[in-house]
């Protein structure tokens, strides 16, 4: 209940209070005079008393006994007008008490079901952006996981010295001292002479063999195109040498005109 109902309510309360409290009142004495038929429960009644206030207040010896002309203390009228409409303000004092009693504790219900509304949306809220962002993070998961699967993939296509595609199989790495890169540079090759030559041509496979029968690590017709990796890198060295003056001169011939 908010501090401004409970101030209402008490206030009301307090009126209801005052009015009560203003309805004792001292009436002052009358007499009524007993007619015939009339018993004391019927006097009592007509002037809003009890019967024991009228046995007390006139020292009735006999409550079921009363006689025709007897005088009987009362108050009198203007005292009953007076009471009535005191009784009739209290009942209103108590009822606008009991209307503002009942309007502050169903704000208070509706206070309380608003914030549990509130609360209500503000948890599923939460659970929504909670789940989504869970989502989030799984497909983020699930993508590093089909990145990290994929292979790697490098294709550089093999060239013959008149440009022709050479029909390749794959390199083999069986040949003792490892990869044909690595027994390529053992035996006399350079990182340029395999960048700028063997992968254009051959792409790095020994046994590649183009359609115009070129073959080898180098793409050529003559011998030094076929065998182990050691007698064909060997060949190659002697080649650039023997035709460009220097292996250095033999990759920039390659380079800048595509065939060597």
């Amino acid at each position: 209940m908010s501090s401004k109902v409970k101030q209402t309510a008490l206030a009301v309360a307090g009126v209801a209070s005052v009015f009560v409290a203003g309805s004792s009142i001292v009436n002052a004495a009358s007499t009524y005079t007993v007619k015939e038929g009339d018993t004391l429960s019927e006097v009592a009644n007509k002037f809003n008393m009890t019967v024991d206030d009228l046995v007390k207040s006139n020292d009735l010896k006999d409550a079921n006994m009363i006689f025709v002309d007897q005088k009987i203390e009362v108050p009198d009228s203007a005292d009953l007008a007076e009471t009535d409409i005191d009784a009739s303000t209290d009942s209103a004092a108590n009822d606008a008490a009991s209307l503002a009693m009942s309007q502050a504790a169903s704000s208070a219900a509706a206070s309380s079901a608003a914030a549990a509304s509130s609360a209500a949306a503000a948890s599923s809220a939460a659970a929504s952006q909670a789940a989504a962002d869970k989502a989030a993070a799984s497909e983020a998961a699930q993508a590093d996981t089909t990145a990290a699967a994929e292979p790697a993939q490098q294709a550089a296509p093999a060239t013959s010295n008149e440009s022709a595609a050479a029909e390749s199989t794959p390199s083999s790495s069986n040949e003792a001292g490892g990869s044909v890169k690595a027994q390529f540079l053992a035996n006399g090759g350079t990182e340029a002479l395999w960048s700028s030559v063997v992968m254009p041509e051959s792409g790095g496979n020994p046994n590649a063999v183009s359609p115009n029968g070129y073959h080898g690590l180098g793409q050529t017709k003559e011998g030094w195109g076929s065998g182990s990796v050691a007698s064909q890198t060997s060949g190659m060295v002697n080649y650039a040498t023997s035709r460009y003056g220097s292996v250095e001169n033999a990759t920039a011939f390659r380079q800048a005109n595509g065939w060597w």
